[in-house]
């Protein structure tokens, strides 16, 4: 039988079990998704390397990986597009110069733009506050 031990208004932390005594409950938590970005240009042998840092880095901060857009050098329309698509909370590229040495506040309204090495994160704004 299980009784309830606390319950903040809204959500239940800890049960009590006739054989377990105390146990935390999982909390449910949104799944916050990621696309990453490969220049193929910029990366040319190390594309694998690059992508596998993706991977890493998106499973340490998070997030749930939906895959990685590689191209060659591009306006970002495709990126912006994608990401707009998708509603993914982050995109991951492994350096700045993947994002043309800029991050576009066309983007930013959008989704937060992660750089790996170094790692860096520029938090989506208020479209506002970028004019």
């Amino acid at each position: 039988m299980n009784k309830q031990v606390s319950d903040p208004p809204g959500v239940r932390w800890f049960t009590r079990g006739a054989d377990l005594g105390l146990a935390r409950r999982r909390r449910r938590t949104a799944v916050r998704t990621a696309i990453g970005y490969v220049r193929t240009d910029l990366a040319g042998s190390s594309r694998p390397h690059c992508e596998s840092l993706i991977r890493a880095a998106a499973v340490d901060l998070g997030y749930e990986l939906l895959g990685t857009l590689v191209l060659t050098a591009t306006p970002l329309t495709r990126l912006r597009f994608l990401a707009s698509e998708l509603a993914v909370d982050a995109v991951l590229c492994p350096t700045y110069a993947h994002l043309e040495g800029r991050v576009p506040a066309e983007l930013l309204t959008l989704t937060d733009v992660i750089v790996i090495d170094p790692l860096i994160t520029y938090c989506r704004w208020d479209p506002q506050l970028l004019d």
